[in-house]
C-alpha cells in the first residue's frame, strides 16, 4: 500500500498484515509460481516487502517500487531485496524490463489507473504476467474503503476492460472472498476501522492488541483455514476482491 491515513503511523495498517492480507498473498504466490523460476519480477507498490520477500524465497529475482519513502526505507532495512521510490504511472524502469509484475490493493488508490495499467504493460517484455488484486464491486463499499482512502472498487468488466486498454489479454478475473472474507470484513474490519479512524493506534490499548493478534502465526493460520471455505464458493460471480492475471500481447 502506498498511501497513509492521519490516524496511524505508517506500517499499522489492518491491511498491510492479519489473516485477509495473508490470505491474498498466498493467492498471488500461488499465480507468480505458475511462471518460470528465471522470471524477474516487479512488486509495485512493495509496502512492507512480505509478498517480495516470499517470491524471492521461491527463487524469483524480485525488484520493489513503492510511492512511500518509508516502504522503500523499511523494505531496504530488513531485506536483500532491491527497491526504489517511485509512481506506478511513471516508473523509472527502462521499457520491456520485466517477465512479471505483482501488484495488490493498489490501483484503487490511484487517480490514473489506466495510466498505471499502461506503464505496467510498458515496462513487461512481451507476454509478460500482470498478477493483481482490487477491491470489488461498489456495491459493498463501506468506511473501510474511505478510511484506507480508495478511489473506487471495481467491477469485472471494468478491470478487465482496463487492461485489455492497456495491450494485455486477460486470462483470469475472478472474485474471491464470498462468503468467508466478506463476513470478516464485515463484522471484523469495518468495526475496527471506525475505530482506528477515530483514534490514532498508538493511544488505543485494544487496538493494539488486534494489531498483536494479526501478527499471531497460529491465529492467522487458524482464519486462513476458515477463508479457504471460499473455494466451494467459487462459481459464484461474487465477492469483495477481484484477482486479475494478464498477459500483454506480443
Amino acid at each position: 500500500m502506498t498511501s497513509t491515513s492521519k490516524t496511524h503511523a505508517w506500517g499499522t495498517q489492518p491491511e498491510m498484515f492479519g489473516p485477509r492480507h495473508e490470505h491474498r498473498l498466498g493467492m498471488i504466490v500461488r499465480e507468480v509460481s505458475r511462471l518460470a523460476r528465471a522470471s524477474r519480477i516487479l512488486d509495485g507498490a512493495v509496502g512492507l516487502g512480505q509478498l517480495a520477500t516470499r517470491l524471492r524465497a521461491n527463487g524469483y529475482p524480485v525488484v520493489g517500487i513503492d510511492y512511500s519513502f518509508d516502504a522503500a526505507l523499511h523494505v531496504k532495512k530488513t531485506s536483500p531485496i532491491p527497491v526504489v521510490v517511485g509512481d506506478l504511472t511513471r516508473m523509472p524502469f527502462r521499457d520491456d524490463v520485466f517477465d512479471g509484475m505483482t501488484t495488490g490493493e493498489t490501483l484503487e488508490h490511484l487517480d490514473d489507473d489506466a495510466g498505471a495499467a499502461r506503464e505496467i504493460g510498458r515496462v513487461l517484455r512481451p507476454e509478460g504476467t500482470c498478477i493483481a488484486t482490487v477491491p470489488a464491486l461498489q456495491s459493498l463499499w463501506t468506511a473501510s474503503d474511505t478510511y484506507y482512502e480508495h478511489r473506487r472498487r471495481y467491477a469485472r468488466g471494468t478491470l478487465i476492460d482496463l487492461f485489455r486498454n492497456a495491450g494485455f489479454v486477460v486470462r483470469k478475473a475472478a472474485f474471491w472472498g464470498f462468503p468467508m472474507v466478506l463476513t470478516y470484513d464485515t463484522l471484523f474490519l469495518l468495526p475496527m476501522n471506525k475505530r482506528r479512524a477515530a483514534r490514532p493506534v498508538e493511544s488505543d490499548p485494544g487496538l493494539r492488541q488486534v494489531a498483536r493478534a494479526g501478527r499471531s502465526r497460529a491465529l492467522v493460520a487458524a482464519v486462513r483455514a476458515v477463508f479457504a471455505l471460499d473455494r466451494l464458493f467459487s462459481w459464484i460471480p461474487f465477492g469483495p476482491g477481484l484477482l486479475l492475471v494478464a498477459r500483454k500481447q506480443r
